[in-house]
């Protein structure tokens, strides 16, 4: 059975496979953790463009607590990234 996870944006609980995941590197630089085997506490976000402009609002207004400790411009930019991602296909 895979584990059970839950997106930091709408809380939506599913198999952590269905969910991009992102961790931080020892720079607080955030990665996107494409094979999800990164040793490193992560955050997980639905693979839906929705949820993916909710959180990068929540973090612009400074209205979401993250379990990660990572720069917010670096992990904007991860996020700008899987959107775009996201709109291609």
């Amino acid at each position: 059975m895979e584990p059970i996870r839950c997106c930091i944006a709408c809380k939506t609980r599913k198999n952590k496979k269905e969910f991009f995941r992102i961790v931080a590197d020892n720079e607080k630089n955030a990665i996107l953790d494409k094979n999800q085997n990164i040793n490193s506490r992560g955050i997980y976000i639905c693979k839906d463009k929705k949820c993916i402009d909710n959180l990068k609002k929540a973090i612009n207004k400074n209205k979401i607590k993250l379990k990660i400790n990572v720069d917010d411009r670096s992990l904007l930019e991860v996020l700008e990234e899987l959107g775009e991602e996201i709109w291609e296909n």
